[in-house]
């Protein structure tokens, strides 16, 4: 009991297990009315399978849940749904050929006559994004929205369901910019205040909290601390959810001098789909390039560019050749490797591991046209063992995966291919802080070897964190290089990113 309240929801010794893999051994916890709950726990800790849970998706093996001082026990999503529970899942589940307003009230469309009333599904659309202070056209199709407007069309179909008490948000802010994340909190607040429970899942311990009321770690799907955030520091957090002690810390130097180095890479008046506007940059061999920028500023375009998804024009030189690429098959042939923003966009989830990392080399591990499978298996199972990817054997489906062992596959498919030059678009976007530091610490023994690699990112501590050098992208244009990382802030990328300065410059560490 917290203040006197009795709890909206409780949690008592749940279990699941997975084949090998025990995801939830005994774990309890209490939810109270009018609070902001946080679950933190690094990859594979249990999180997303408690949320599926209380939603609905999966079945518990053993454990109760009382929700309103009744125990109930949900077979479907639809059940959890009508109790008074919604998911907003990190992955998706709009239909993308509906339009948002139908996506909203999806399932519960409003009839007038024999046909739909479709003049009341979009004024109701349209207040509840008035409501955001959502600038999204209600009869927009989802296809066409950029990923931050689809997570919050996914969270306004939530909140659009009126019987709704608790609410599962699943790292709702991975894919939101700034300006996003604080309407997401202030909407979240005003749910709060209407007595609703809100279990939130995020991998940005800083953002779990300043929002949270109370935080809970899991670590090995068992319960490690439930405890209030006034109690707890980010070291606390990180400790509780690694079981060690974490310093966030600088790199002293960039990876290379670049300026002893010939570019790998070079891009001149490079422009993508009449958005992404006369781009003019470098890359070394053994850089890490960072591109930094808010939602909507053209990163994910450029980067689609640069891997032959989107048109283009201007020059593109590799190694001092220029190249064109048409087609992400030249791309690869070229030396290119693209590690999408999206994992859906990268891996096939019904294909287990092995085929995942080879699909970029499939030549290579066959003969005439017949796949040489020891060899396959060979090569996935080093890759496996050199990235320290968990997973139970090679065959599992990647599906059955975390966020940050998905990750790992799909670098590992670009490792085997032995490009030249790696685009990462925010590879540690809705991986825990353990994975991140294990993929960052990759990226950079891969700088080390060579490689060319821009890494692009939203985070701006973790631009500054790990770059050798920094450019800042807005509505479509690089507006700000900054050659040394060490002498800037985060306030400097974020002024530039966000237009507060006032022209655009080039920074070479000085004012």
């Amino acid at each position: 009991m917290v203040g006197g309240q009795e709890p909206l929801l409780v949690l008592q010794d749940i279990c699941k297990e997975f084949p090998g893999v025990k995801a939830l051994d005994g774990v309890s916890l209490e939810i109270f009315p009018g609070e902001i709950h946080a679950v933190l726990g690094e990859n594979g800790a249990g999180k997303s399978t408690l949320m599926k849970i209380l939603s609905g998706i999966l079945r518990k093996d053993r454990g109760e849940i009382i929700l309103e001082g009744k125990r109930v026990d949900f077979r479907t999503p639809r059940d959890a749904i009508s109790a008074g529970i919604a998911l907003v899942q990190q992955e998706l589940s709009l239909v993308p050929y509906l339009s948002v307003a139908e996506n909203i009230f999806l399932g519960r469309w409003q009839r007038k006559g024999l046909g739909i009333d479709w003049r009341l599904l979009k004024k109701e659309a349209e207040e509840l994004l008035r409501r955001f202070n959502l600038k999204i056209d209600p009869q927009a199709l989802v296809e066409e929205l950029s990923v931050a407007e689809q997570q919050i069309v996914e969270i306004i179909k939530a909140i659009a369901k009126p019987q709704v008490r608790v609410f599962l948000l699943d790292e709702p802010t991975s894919a939101l910019g700034e300006k996003e994340i604080a309407r997401l909190f202030e909407l979240l607040f005003e749910i709060k205040k209407e007595g609703k429970a809100i279990i939130f899942i995020s991998h940005k311990i800083n953002e779990a909290l300043v929002l949270s009321d109370r935080i809970t770690v899991l670590r090995d799907g068992r319960k490690v601390i439930t405890a209030p955030c006034r109690d707890l520091t980010e070291r606390d957090v990180v400790f509780h959810m690694t079981g060690k002690t974490w310093e966030r810390q600088r790199e002293a130097e960039s990876v290379v001098q670049k300026e002893r180095v010939t570019p790998i890479l070079v891009l001149q008046n490079f422009s993508v789909d009449n958005f992404v506007r006369d781009v003019n940059l470098e890359v070394a061999r053994g850089e890490i390039l960072v591109i930094f920028g808010l939602v909507g500023s053209g990163r994910t375009t450029l980067a689609e560019g640069l891997f032959g998804l989107r048109r283009h024009t201007g020059k593109l030189f590799l190694e001092g050749k220029e190249i064109e690429l048409s087609s992400p098959l030249e791309a690869v042939h070229s030396g290119i490797g693209y590690i999408p923003e999206d994992r859906r966009h990268g891996l096939i989830y019904e294909m287990p591991v092995f085929s995942n990392i080879t699909l970029a080399v499939l030549s290579d591990v066959s003969r005439k046209g017949i796949l040489k499978l020891e060899e396959e298996f060979r090569l996935a199972g080093k890759f496996v063992q050199d990235l320290r990817i968990k997973t139970p054997n090679i065959f599992r489906e990647v599906l059955f995966l975390s966020g940050g062992n998905q990750q790992k596959v799909l670098l590992a498919r670009w490792l085997a291919r032995n490009p030249r030059v790696l685009v990462m678009d925010e590879p540690t976007r809705g991986i825990d802080v353990g994975a991140k530091f294990e993929i960052r610490e990759l990226t950079k023994s891969l700088a080390l070897t060579g490689l060319g690699i821009i890494y692009i990112t939203s985070e701006a501590p973790e631009a500054l964190e790990f770059s050798s050098r920094i450019a800042v992208m807005r509505n479509g244009k690089i507006v700000a290089i900054f050659d040394d990382p060490s002498r800037i802030t985060k306030s400097d990328l974020i002024a530039a990113a966000s237009g507060a300065l006032e022209r655009e410059v080039v920074w070479n560490g000085q004012r």
